[in-house]
């Protein structure tokens, strides 16, 4: 049996909450899952919180159970898994239905695309791939513990925040270096301008993009390949800023497609959390053609002109 989250699942959802896994790795390590408060959240006001699904074996309270999270704003057009507790190990049966109702839910909301990140060597990734997601990108995540500082004799250079009026520049710097393929899944127009920039000759050549939380603070660094000779200078200035009174884990997100950070990162003093993949899968296709409506069918036969002139022809020849 397989329904949206209700009062008696409270302490269904309180209890597996403790064991569960986080599919988005940003929400996981600035905010934490609170898996009971967002399924509350959602239940009592609609478009708020995280939309519950709760699965049981059977319709006996006492069967195994899980339960599975939506992270999605209203008018966004990407949905995340962002919570799925058992396990994929201790809860095989449960996952596949979960996954496919919150497909539905997330469509339901008007998303296109379904997200979740997950590790390639675990039993939730067989899992998702079964569900119909596919690996669109792939991510390497880096944290710095609070309070430890950084050794560098990398050179300052003049990174200053962000602007209404970076949103231009950020937009086109990204779409420069982001391969095609990940903007079709996150499209560069709804990126939002927020962290650091350097400029270089009136263009924008490297953005940090800088989200905190109660837990942290998380970085994405977006380097033109002109700025690769300042990439470690740009990364330690930027630290630097972040740092000057955060007592906070930094968080730090290199993509596949900018790898060459990983080393400069090492250099720094950052630990590897490990790799994840980026998976989505698609719930809607937009129509680029108007819809033709058809033609009605006449269900008898109506004789044409020309056919009774023909008749009448041979008539007079007769």
């Amino acid at each position: 049996m397989i329904r949206s989250f209700g009062w008696r699942d409270v302490g269904l959802v309180k209890t597996l909450g403790e064991q569960g896994v986080c599919l988005d790795a940003e929400t996981g390590l600035l905010r934490g899952s609170h898996s009971l408060q967002n399924a509350l959240f959602a239940y009592l006001l609609p478009g708020a919180g995280s939309p519950t699904i709760v699965w049981r074996a059977n319709s006996n309270e006492g069967g195994q159970a899980a339960f599975g999270q939506l992270g999605h704003r209203i008018g966004e057009e990407q949905a995340r898994v962002l919570f799925m507790a058992p396990p994929c190990d201790d809860a095989p049966d449960a996952w596949p239905s979960l996954l496919e109702k919150l497909a539905v839910e997330a469509g339901e909301r008007g998303a296109l695309n379904l997200l979740a990140e997950v590790n390639e060597e675990g039993c939730e990734f067989e899992a998702l791939r079964t569900a119909g997601f596919a690996v669109y990108a792939r991510q390497s995540l880096w944290s710095l513990p609070e309070g430890k500082l950084l050794h560098t004799s990398a050179h300052a250079v003049p990174l200053r925040p962000t602007t209404e009026l970076d949103l231009i520049g950020v937009s086109t710097l990204c779409s420069n270096i982001i391969p095609r393929l990940v903007q079709q899944v996150e499209p560069i127009t709804q990126r939002v301008a927020r962290g650091y920039v350097l400029e270089h000759r009136g263009e924008i050549i490297a953005f940090l993009d800088v989200r905190r939380g109660p837990l942290g603070v998380w970085m994405e660094p977006y380097l033109h390949p002109e700025a690769y000779k300042l990439s470690e200078a740009v990364l330690h200035t930027g630290l630097r800023l972040i740092s000057a009174g955060n007592e906070k884990t930094i968080y730090l997100c290199i993509h596949r497609y900018q790898d060459w950070l990983q080393e400069i990162v090492a250099r720094a003093g950052f630990e590897a959390l490990g790799s994840q993949a980026v998976m989505v899968k698609r719930l809607t296709a937009r129509v680029k053609e108007p819809f033709r409506k058809a033609l009605p069918v006449m269900e008898t036969p109506v004789p044409t002109p020309i056919t009774q002139v023909q008749i009448m022809n041979r008539d007079r020849k007769n």
